[in-house]
């Protein structure tokens, strides 16, 4: 079977969403990212395991698992997110700075 190289996920650093999750849900949640990118055409969480080849290491229902069982807040995911979206495409932006450090 060919082994497929997956780039690390668009430089994210996993330490960024550590406080979201526990260490298997950010596993699951980091290749479920990645998948969706890579994911050509229409984008279900089948198609998406297999554009990362995740079925070749998990089975389908451990990644369902995390996406109907696992704990996690949004709020704390959607945060990580726009941190990280702010520290990439927006650092110069001085009044989102401002309110950034009172929160």
């Amino acid at each position: 079977m060919r082994t497929r190289y997956l780039p690390e996920p668009f430089g994210i650093d996993k330490k960024d969403f550590s406080r979201c999750f526990s260490q298997p849900s950010l596993r699951h949640f980091i290749m479920l990212v990645v998948g969706w990118v890579l994911t050509v055409g229409q984008h279900t969480i089948s198609r998406v395991i297999l554009s990362v080849d995740a079925h070749e290491r998990e089975h389908f229902a451990s990644l369902y698992r995390f996406l109907s069982r696992a704990v996690w807040s949004w709020d704390s995911v959607s945060w990580v997110v726009f941190r990280i979206i702010h520290r990439t495409f927006l650092a110069e932006a001085t009044e989102v700075c401002a309110w950034l450090t009172i929160r």
